[in-house]
């Protein structure tokens, strides 16, 4: 070969690098391996983004020569800035901005825009000489489009960044939020409780207690209603509001306690909850059996060991759920759920109601069903024999959350309204129906403090519950996002089978393996040395 060919193809081959360059700063492409496409732009995220009718401008207030791990971070936001660019049709643009460090007691003009726009410095560790020393630095972004603005003030991780920014696009959209209410007055979990829950779901709607009582009809906005844990007894006034909330067009989630802990006493026993709302429910399809269910893949509790010191113990009653419905979108991601005290649902209720009926939690298949008798004791559960195994937790999963989709039928259907004697009650206002007047969502969960913050339930339940809002509010695409990156599964629990196939399987194969490797490499040996001797002979 030439010097003139060795030109040519050198050439061709830098022609072919700066083209690929050229292409990519221009083309933007991306391969996901990741189990959830953790690195991907979700399908609602580039439909919100691309749906922008005015420029958006994103200015991330980042300090520069972060010391790890904030020194890749502002690499990973401006990927992540960088894909909502490239899906916005020109309507999505950033700039990253390094505001000054300024001496103690004054502030730099971008010290005091950014935070003008509420994005504070923070304090960091960082490593200087071999010295642990505390930096000020910025870490945030601030969104201004059309006269309005918002902003995330601190960025320490990515996990959450695209369902951040995505609801704060979508705000931008809405001239007017719509409304998520929580029913009050009956013992349910308190709305001002529900701190984290609240705070998440006021970033897309107006979260809102309502008293049945006091309303003369429950407020058209309100596109879903939670009930969440009563402990009395719901009026037929109050139900027949309810009915008729359903029938024009409301969805709700009735996430139902039927039985209840007393600890005041040494045997700590359930006692049954009277809501009054079996027979409207059940002429829906939806019936909730008055049981709990124990499941051996279960959460654990502390107690107090002999010697003083405090350790955890699988509880049954709390079951661990990790059969979810992983063909809803809104829950596809979310890797278990634990409930307290749960009881079954009946799903042949619905038989012949014209009623879509999905199961939503189903316990493992080593459950079992308690009734009539409800004894909690923890020690119950201790120092079980296989064959008490064997006997209690013989039962495959019961339903404890479902789905139901259709147009109901009213439960009042020719009967009078009813009314109440107390002395807040506003009569019934709203529009009589005998059916809804479009298809309805309601979700049943056997237990309804499974999101009781007050019990400090685990991340995964706080998620469900806000995940299970947007189910009902038809944004299922921010739930699939809030659900990308996700905890890892729980081990779940096997069959004695399994268990000692897997133990016999790891003390056998891998010996066994290396002692058949071993005689086929000896074999090799022994006949090559052969085939030596025959060609020296």
């Amino acid at each position: 070969m030439n010097k003139k060919d060795i030109l040519i193809k050198t050439l061709i081959i830098i022609g072919i690098i700066i083209a690929v360059n050229v292409i990519s700063k221009r083309v933007f492409t991306r391969v996901d391996l990741t189990k959830n496409n953790s690195y991907t732009l979700s399908t609602v995220s580039k439909e919100t983004v691309g749906s922008l009718d005015d420029k958006v401008l994103v200015k991330a207030y980042f300090s520069e020569n972060l010391p790890a791990p904030y020194n890749n971070l502002r690499r990973q936001v401006q990927d992540i800035l960088d894909d909502y660019k490239s899906y916005s049709g020109g309507n999505f643009n950033y700039e990253f901005i390094n505001p000054s460090v300024a001496s103690e007691g004054e502030a730099s003009e971008l010290d005091k825009e950014a935070q003008k726009y509420g994005i504070q410095p923070v304090q960091i560790q960082a490593m200087d000489n071999d010295k642990l020393e505390v930096k000020r630095a910025y870490l945030g972004l601030a969104f201004l489009y059309g006269g309005k603005q918002e902003s995330i003030p601190v960025i320490q991780s990515v996990d959450n960044l695209e369902y951040e920014i995505t609801s704060i696009l979508k705000k931008f959209g809405v001239k007017e939020k719509r409304k998520v209410g929580f029913v009050s007055g009956h013992g349910e979990v308190e709305l001002s409780k529900m701190q984290q829950v609240q705070q998440v779901l006021s970033e897309q709607y107006t979260v809102e207690p309502v008293d049945l009582k006091t309303t003369g009809a429950v407020d058209p906005l309100i596109g879903t209603l939670i009930i969440l844990a009563p402990k009395s007894a719901f009026s037929e006034g109050e139900k027949y509001k309810l009915d008729q909330y359903i029938m024009n067009g409301g969805n709700v989630a009735f996430l139902i306690d039927k039985i209840v802990p007393n600890f005041q006493q040494q045997m700590v026993m359930g006692n049954p909850v009277t809501t009054n709302l079996d027979d409207m429910l059940g002429s829906y399809g939806i019936a909730i059996r008055t049981d709990l269910i124990r499941d051996l893949q279960s959460s654990t509790v502390q107690v107090q060991s002999a010697i003083g010191f405090p350790i955890s113990m699988n509880y049954p009653f709390f079951p661990a759920i990790t059969n979810i419905a992983k063909d809803n979108p809104a829950f596809k991601n979310i890797k278990s759920v634990t409930l307290t005290f749960a009881s079954s649902l009946d799903l042949n209720a619905s038989a012949g109601k014209g009623i879509e009926v999905k199961p939503l939690l189903t316990t493992s298949d080593k459950s079992g069903q308690v009734v009539d008798f409800f004894f909690l004791n923890l020690e119950q559960f201790q120092s079980l024999t296989k064959a008490s195994i064997d006997t209690l937790f013989d039962e495959k999963g019961y339903v404890v959350g479902a789905t139901y989709t259709g147009r109901f039928k009213s439960f009042y259907e020719g009967k009078e309204i009813p009314g109440d004697t107390s002395q807040s009650w506003v009569p019934f206002t709203g529009q009589k129906q005998a059916v809804s007047v479009k298809d309805n969502k309601i979700i049943v969960v056997g237990d309804g403090d499974f999101a009781n913050e007050e019990s400090r339930p685990p991340r995964e339940n706080m998620v469900f519950l806000i995940n299970m809002v947007e189910y009902l509010m038809d944004d299922v695409g921010l739930a699939e996002i809030r659900t990308k990156i996700s905890p890892e599964s729980p081990i779940e629990e096997t069959s004695d089978g399994n268990k000692k196939f897997l133990k016999y399987f790891n003390l056998i194969f891998p010996p066994a393996l290396v002692l058949i490797i071993g005689l086929i490499a000896w074999k090799r040996r022994n006949d090559r040395k052969k085939s030596m001797q025959v060609k020296s002979n």
